[in-house]
């Protein structure tokens, strides 16, 4: 799976199972009630975000299906769109874009919840990534769109994030020109975002390498290399040698290619004797 489609774009901060602040209650058993499901909301939080960090994403869903659940009963918008945006992660991760899809709706299809703004351009964005990831080049630029308006309106920090998707749409849809342009403003918007500007600077490359400029992909998609390296995100890094390894193979330098080559396959190999998960890509 490509390193968008497996939502590490969207979500740049770390797994926490802090949890927003619920609805009022009034005094009594109600607030007793309430109390203890928010109690268990943060416990099915905690739960999935440990699932998640070992790689367990199977049970990662169930206990964020759960916290979904909880948070909807108790009227917690916040909580809702964060458990739903972290639901989709790991059902995209598991290969079910449908049931990634439909913990969006959550957030999408609810006109009556007043969710925070950041939220919904979170789920946008989240949706034009599953949509990314399955070929949907056309839905993707219609929920990234949707996401850079919102943006726009509200001056949200993921203006590059939402960059990000729209230049890995643009090279999916075989315009390597635009996607080049897009990540060039998405590597300049990024700021201190490691993340992001990682992703661009990958997008620069695959770009390059698509026009034909081999030699010339090399140098972001080594810089991105070097700050996946950094941030420890090995899914990432082979992505990169992969990249790198095609490209050192298109500008003729075999041993280049085989070096990366050989690099990746043995992260790889590393990746499927654990289980561990990017966490930056799961909300808070």
């Amino acid at each position: 799976m490509r390193w968008l489609a497996a939502g590490l774009v969207l979500l740049t901060m770390l797994i926490t199972a802090a949890c927003g602040g619920g609805k009022a209650t009034n005094n009594g058993s109600g607030a007793t009630s309430t109390s203890l499901s928010q109690s268990r909301l943060t416990q099915a939080e905690t739960r999935a975000a440990g699932f998640t960090k070992s790689g367990d994403y199977q049970n990662a869903a169930r206990q964020y299906a759960e916290a979904l659940r909880i948070a909807t009963t108790l009227e917690n918008a916040d909580a809702i769109a964060r458990n739903a945006i972290n639901l989709s992660v790991v059902s995209q991760w598991l290969g079910r874009d449908n049931d990634a899809r439909a913990a969006l709706d959550a957030v999408l299809a609810d006109t009556h919840t007043a969710f925070p703004e950041g939220r919904k351009i979170q789920a946008e964005l989240r949706r034009a990534i599953v949509e990314l990831g399955g070929g949907n080049t056309d839905a993707a630029t219609i929920w990234a769109g949707q996401a850079q308006q919102r943006c726009a309106a509200t001056s949200c920090e993921y203006a590059a994030a939402i960059l990000n998707v729209r230049a890995q749409t643009e090279l999916d849809a075989g315009r390597p020109a635009q996607a080049l342009t897009l990540a060039t403003s998405a590597a300049e918007r990024s700021g201190a975002n490691p993340v992001e500007r990682a992703n661009a600077l990958r997008t620069l490359g695959r770009a390059r390498h698509a026009q034909g400029q081999h030699a010339a992909a090399m140098e972001p998609l080594k810089q991105a290399l070097e700050i996946d390296r950094e941030m420890g995100d090995p899914r990432k890094i082979l992505a990169d040698l992969a990249d790198l390894s095609r490209a050192a193979d298109a500008a003729g330098d075999a041993a280049a290619a085989r070096d990366y080559k050989e690099r990746g396959l043995a992260v790889s190999r590393a990746m499927n004797g654990g289980r561990s998960a990017p966490e930056a890509s799961l909300t808070r």
